[in-house]
């Protein structure tokens, strides 16, 4: 419980811009890789999520990495919300605009 109110306090109290994606780390094949088994090992979409969030929080993408990830979720709906969130984070813009996720 302490190092959950610590971790928030840091959090609330960190400057937003020392924690924003700029895009100056790019996921290798390697850290995909290692994500998506760790997203693999749990069971529920909703943790699965959790996990590429955080580390979209350090690393962006590209369109065919985001399609990787999103492959790994069994509901429509996450899918879905994890295409959306992960524009953020996304190094080709113009090709993840081409891709229709229904």
């Amino acid at each position: 419980m302490k190092k959950l109110l610590l971790y928030f306090s840091i959090a609330l109290f960190m400057p937003s811009d020392m924690v924003a994606n700029d895009c100056n780390y790019v996921m290798d094949d390697y850290q995909l890789e290692k994500i998506i088994e760790s997203m693999n090992n749990q069971s529920e979409d909703e943790k699965k999520l959790n996990i590429i969030k955080m580390y979209l929080q350090r690393l962006c993408i590209n369109t065919d990495q985001m399609l990787s990830i999103n492959k790994v979720f069994k509901s429509k709906n996450i899918q879905r919300d994890f295409f959306i969130y992960s524009e953020d984070y996304i190094t080709d813009l113009e090709n993840y605009k081409k891709v229709k996720i229904k």
